[in-house]
């Protein structure tokens, strides 16, 4: 998901996705002098108890997705 960060044309969909994401952005705002606010989540899901992990916090506390 993130790839190898010594050769761009190894990056992963992760750092891909944001590239491209702020590339658009910065058309856009160029274009049309538009302002922008990009807001990021990473979950991890784990096991049969599908716990969830926040991979942004310092702190990751589980928690079980409800049904």
């Amino acid at each position: 998901m993130i790839g190898v960060d010594d050769n761009p044309q190894n990056l992963g969909v992760i750092p891909c996705a944001i590239a491209w994401l702020f590339k658009i952005i910065n058309e856009q705002k160029e274009q049309t002098g538009a302002r922008f606010s990009v807001r990021v989540s990473a979950v991890e899901v784990t096991g049969k108890q599908e716990t969830l992990k926040d991979l942004l916090a310092d702190v990751a506390a589980g928690t079980k997705i409800r049904s």
